[in-house]
């Protein structure tokens, strides 16, 4: 069942991935208990950490530069720190003031490093109190770092943090206390702070977490506050197990989904020690459809694959070895997307995505790093990224030979996998075996394997795997359809060696499966925990040569394993039905039995 177009054939290629929400995700890895004692193991911390300015060198007259800050805790500050650049010489002082200009300490900087941060130790650690602004400033000479609107909105690391708005000060006056503030401009002036005590207790968890204005691409979050012993000073806003945002508030506008996409958020509290709260309650759901599919009865091959974006002439391209800009062969049939991102058919991707359209590629791709758009080609294509990568791939308008995601299994995790209106006139996506695959509104018709030896299937998975989107899908086996020719599922859910952790936040609906006599429509999991799977509204094509209601290939049943609860775990069957035929209007259930009223799988 195990189709692998991982071949030596296949070129490598990588694509760099430029500032988007993408690259700064990073997946929960550690357990709570771990990353809370990773944070509090530390005992010093700084405002701004490993930050680097974003501007070449600034030449300017001599200069104090500061930042305001605060801690949430008392403590003490022993070391003064800030980033030297290229040009600068010199001799710096340091100076930390009060908010109203009295001057409370000063170091002067020695053995400087050319570039990088730089740092004093205080003769005595000074003690500043909670929740009281300060200004760390340090001189330049001739240049400094900066970063326009870097302290804009507040930078916390545990119980520190800068201050939001009107801050990056500023005085011309050597020594003087800086008050003048430029477009919140960071000049990377900070501490290092010791707080008095370390707080082991974390945040209770947010409650009441709901999702409201949902439309195609936007979504309301809103949560009731949590509470900490010391105090909360942030939220941490996951999107499908991934960190995507932290925010003071408790609303949120999430920007940036995909029309019909699944999605499900959840909410940490963080207190000004590091320590993360349990996660809120889950807020799952689907965005709005603005494709006009609602069943994949209703698709046609005019409608998907190139032609379904009136493309009918290609340029003949490379495979090519990729490392973010476009091939010489590519031409002007690529383009790289720029800063703001780009919305294409309702799909959002990120700066720096490259865009492939009316390609006929002449041997397949493979991608390891990065995003990767085809739009309107034909052609096969890898989606390989290790774990942590936060790049993916998508096909649009496609007619392809193949589209495969190097998984779980396999020591892969691309950040997202996108099929959407594509045509497999002759196979299917037969290794998807990553997390967040949408596959939707697409023609799949895979070929049987005419020696008989292999299974064929028109989406395979592997288990161990959430959030997987299969809707509105048009699927049927091309003949012959009898044995010993191989077809398998035209979903197949498969939990196969290690992979026995099942599946979570599933959503197979409104597809149109055509029966035919040997293969099966649908495999959904067996024997493997599910949790919040919802599988409903799909439609079955009869076929006469499926003559018993109860053992038919519509769904496969294998009695010695056992079915997951679909009224339970957050899970739902509902609404899926033969089409036609002597059975026309019947529901059909987990266990392939029929019945004329719908009991939510049972």
């Amino acid at each position: 069942m195990k189709k692998n177009h991982r071949t030596c054939s296949i070129v490598l290629i990588a694509i760099t991935l430029m500032g988007s929400w993408l690259t700064s995700c990073k997946r929960e890895l550690l357990p709570q208990e771990k990353v809370k004692s990773a944070m509090l193991s530390t005992g010093t911390y700084t405002v701004l950490t490993t930050e680097r300015p974003a501007l070449p060198p600034v030449a300017d007259l001599p200069v104090e530069l500061g930042m305001k800050f605060k801690s949430s805790a008392p403590g003490t500050i022993t070391r003064f720190r800030y980033y030297k650049v290229a040009g600068e010489t010199g001799t710096h002082t340091g100076r930390l003031w009060s908010a109203e200009g009295r001057l409370l300490k000063t170091a002067v900087f020695t053995t400087e490093t050319d570039t990088g941060w730089q740092t004093v130790t205080l003769d005595t650690p000074y003690a500043i109190s909670a929740d009281t602004v300060y200004v760390i400033a340090v001189n330049a000479m001739s240049h400094y770092g900066a970063t326009w609107y870097g302290l804009g909105t507040a930078i916390s690391n545990g119980p520190l943090s800068s201050i939001g708005g009107n801050n990056g000060v500023y005085n011309y006056t050597t020594g003087g206390f800086p008050t003048g503030s430029y477009n919140n401009t960071n000049y990377f002036r900070d501490v290092e702070f010791v707080p008095a005590q370390d707080d082991p207790l974390p945040p209770a968890a947010p409650a009441s977490l709901s999702a409201s204005n949902i439309t195609a691409s936007s979504v309301t979050l809103s949560w009731a506050a949590a509470t900490d012993n010391i105090g909360v000073t942030a939220y941490e806003i996951y999107r499908n197990g991934i960190l995507i945002s932290t925010q003071q508030g408790t609303t949120a506008t999430i920007s940036n989904l995909n029309t019909g996409g699944l999605y499900s958020f959840y909410v940490k509290a963080k207190d000004a020690f590091g320590n993360r709260s349990a996660a809120s309650n889950l807020a799952d759901f689907t965005t709005l459809n603005t494709s006009g599919i609602t069943h994949g009865s209703q698709l046609s091959t005019a409608m998907v694959g190139p032609q379904g974006i009136d493309i009918s002439t290609f340029i003949t391209v490379p495979g090519g070895t990729f490392s973010g800009t476009a091939l010489s062969g590519w031409g002007s049939a690529a383009h790289t997307v720029g800063t703001s991102g780009e919305t294409i058919d309702g799909y959002w991707f990120p700066a720096g995505t490259v865009v492939l359209q009316g390609a006929n590629i002449s041997s397949g791709i493979t991608v390891t790093s990065g995003w990767l758009v085809l739009l309107g080609c034909k052609g096969g294509i890898l989606v390989d990224h290790p774990a942590g990568d936060g790049g993916g791939a998508a096909a649009l308008f496609c007619q392809l030979t193949y589209f495969d995601t190097g998984g779980l299994k396999d020591g892969r995790q691309p950040a997202a996998s996108i099929v959407y209106r594509c045509y497999f006139p002759h196979s299917g996506l037969e290794n998807v075996y990553a997390d967040n695959i949408t596959v939707t509104e697409s023609w799949i018709t895979p070929d049987p394997d005419t020696v008989g030896t292999e299974h064929i299937d028109g989406i395979q998975t592997w288990g161990g795997q959430r959030y997987l989107n299969f809707s509105r899908n048009h699927m049927e086996f091309n003949p012959p359809h009898t044995a010993p020719y191989g077809l398998s599922a035209l979903i197949g859910m498969y939990s196969d060696g290690s992979e026995t952790d099942g599946y979570d936040h599933v959503i197979i609906s409104d597809n149109y499966f055509i029966l035919n006599a040997y293969g099966i429509a649908l495999h959904a999991p067996l024997a493997v925990p599910v949790t919040n799977m919802s599988i409903t509204g799909n439609r079955w094509i009869w076929s006469t040569a499926a003559q018993d209601k109860n053992y038919t290939n519509a769904v496969y049943h294998n009695p010695s394993q056992s079915i997951p609860d679909y009224k339970a775990d957050g899970n739902s069957w509902i609404n899926n039905e033969w089409a036609d035929g002597p059975f026309e209007g019947k529901f059909l259930f987990p266990d392939n039995s029929t019945s004329d009223v719908d009991t939510n799988g049972k």
